[in-house]
């Protein structure tokens, strides 16, 4: 089976340690590198892509992700075209509707990351493009680059299919769960006449090779604990395919839900993907397991062979919690990619 490998970084690295961490990605075949934008958590999302992009020469360099709150669409389409001019066309854009990075910034609706798409898309092709009843051209842009939607729910999933390159979920992954998600994206390609086989499925989540998945624990629950509250607040939205996937989520793991509710109560946006974080604690083996792979490089085998058979293409492990980061990249390439280059 073929598989894809990107990895995510920025979160914990100053700016002088960006050059080494991208250059160990590239030599170990990850074929996407992510940066994550939090300003209020990391540096800043452009600078730490400019540094990859001035230090590599094959490794595709994006967002992961960003919003349309953070930044208003024009920014986000020059920003990212004047970075793709720069890495010679190795950028992409990764963005959805943003999370909760404070008491009272709260995700935008589906309705404005469409828009903010359309708009980046007729922006960079030089067309008239229209946001928020202002419109604007590009004197200078006319190499579009890949958009990659970021999708924590059915609706998200769906909206990735009509209008996105590709796909990044971040959902718990249950090869039941990870196919329905898939169906999902394809649906939404084929409701605009797309061919759902030319989206780039991805699956976030964090590999962690160690000799038992209890050894990963400690540096892998801070990550754990992100992905159950971004699912469990994508499960809050009142519609028939939210009811459903939680059905399926309780029926493949009784009582996951209520472990979920309790970390999405608890939740402390200061703390997140901090590797010794109060909160972690809430994160039980069981919740570990349901959005990370962990263990032995056969038990994570294993788990990604069933995430290719339900439609990923592309396992996107993130660094942020782990301590030696450069040794999990050069773990990931030795004993896990060689297993999926056929």
């Amino acid at each position: 089976m073929r598989m894809n490998f990107s990895v995510g970084m920025g979160r914990n690295l100053s700016m002088h340690e960006i050059a080494k961490h991208v250059i160990v990605a590239e030599e170990n075949g990850f074929r996407e590198v992510t940066f994550v934008d939090q300003p209020n958590l990391s540096r800043d999302v452009y600078a730490m892509m400019v540094v990859a992009a001035l230090n590599t020469s094959r490794i595709k360099i994006g967002h992961g992700v960003t919003d349309t709150y953070t930044y208003h669409p024009w920014v986000t389409a020059n920003a990212t075209a004047s970075l793709n001019e720069l890495a010679g066309g190795r950028a992409f854009l990764g963005i959805g509707v943003g999370g909760t990075y404070g008491k009272t910034m709260k995700p935008r609706k589906l309705a404005e990351l469409r828009n903010a798409v359309q708009f980046i898309r007729d922006y960079t092709s030089g067309k008239d493009a229209e946001f928020d009843g202002e419109v604007m051209h590009s004197e200078w842009i006319r190499d579009q680059f890949p958009i990659y939607i970021a999708s924590s729910g059915p609706k998200s999933c769906q909206l990735a299919g009509e209008i996105g390159d590709g796909v990044i979920l971040a959902t718990p992954m249950m090869p039941e769960i990870v196919r329905r998600n898939v169906e999902l994206v394809h649906e939404g390609a084929e409701r605009v006449g797309r061919d759902p086989a030319e989206i780039d499925i991805w699956l976030r989540t964090l590999v962690y090779v160690a000799e038992s998945k209890e050894a990963a624990r400690r540096e892998v629950a801070g990550y754990a604990v992100t992905k159950a509250y971004a699912t469990y607040q994508a499960l809050l939205r009142n519609n028939p395919n939210t009811a459903q996937q939680k059905e399926l989520l309780d029926t493949l793991n009784p009582g996951i839900l209520d472990e979920l509710e309790v970390i999405h109560n608890s939740f402390d946006p200061y703390q997140h993907e901090l590797t010794d974080a109060s909160q972690n604690i809430l994160a039980s083996q069981e919740v570990v397991d349901s959005f990370l792979l962990t263990g032995t490089p056969d038990d994570i085998c294993d788990q990604i062979y069933n995430l290719g058979k339900a439609g990923v293409n592309n396992i996107s492990t993130v660094l942020f919690t782990v301590t030696d980061k450069v040794g999990m990249m050069k773990e990931i390439g030795n004993h896990i990619m060689p297993n999926f280059r056929n």
